[in-house]
């Protein structure tokens, strides 16, 4: 479903009219905001990832000498914790890489020496804050120097806009789902239709439940791009 066709059907739903407000009006710019607000609000519903935003190799740049590099929380929701997903550092070389066992914050610590991470155990990394921190300082004389730093995360879906292309599409599992909620929450600001609101309400949590049942029934089937082993050197030690 194209943004166009979701103002379209929520404007529908909610009113009952199948014609649209017209475009860049406050009508069609109120329901652009409420679509991209709930979207938003999907990718963050609470106990559950959606598979379909699962990013298993997410660039964040280059390494250089320290041992802290952003996350861009704008497009991350959260670092994946599924089994098997190590932040991966692909080589200049374009065959070696590294992969980094991902622990809790407060576990980092455990895995280096003195506080100037003289030396370090192994591969490990963890988000801290706004941050992705690694076990050790890189060197330019490292492996990993100059390498991509690619994470497994959860991504937010693609920002909806007025201005958004006619061509881009909804990013929600359940387009249906989208309608329904901005529909719901047009008419609970519209004093002639606000008697709908539970009922649009109701029908838009009924879509969010299957929504999450297909998505935990598909998580056994879901297709990594790819699968390290643990977190260590693959083209040789430093």
């Amino acid at each position: 479903m194209t943004i166009t066709e979701a103002v379209t059907a929520a404007y529908l739903r909610a009113t009952g009219k199948a014609t649209p407000p017209t475009s860049g009006g406050s009508k069609y710019n109120e329901i652009v905001a409420l679509l991209d607000f709930y979207q938003r609000r999907w990718a963050r519903e609470p106990e559950v990832d959606w598979n379909s935003l699962y990013d298993p190799a997410f660039s964040i740049g280059t390494v250089t000498a320290t041992d802290s590099f952003d996350l861009d929380t704008s497009s991350i929701r959260k670092l994946s914790d599924r089994e098997g997903d190590y932040v991966r550092i692909m080589w200049t070389d374009g065959t070696g890489y590294t992969d980094y066992t991902i622990v809790d914050a407060d576990k980092l610590k455990d895995y280096f020496s003195g506080q100037n991470k003289e030396n370090y155990k192994g591969f490990y990394c963890a988000q801290i804050g706004k941050q992705l921190v690694f076990n050790h300082t890189f060197a330019s004389t490292d492996s990993q120097y100059g390498g991509d730093i690619q994470v497994p995360c959860y991504t937010f879906p693609d920002e909806i806009t007025s201005t958004s292309p006619d061509s881009d599409e909804v990013q929600v599992d359940d387009p249906d789902w989208l309608v329904t909620r901005v529909a719901a929450e047009f008419v609970r600001n519209d004093i002639t239709r606000r008697q709908r609101y539970p009922e649009l309400l109701s029908e838009a949590n009924e879509i969010m439940d299957r929504m999450k049942a297909d998505n935990g029934s598909q998580v056994d089937e879901t297709d990594r791009n790819w699968t390290p082993f643990s977190g260590i050197d693959h083209g040789g030690w430093n």
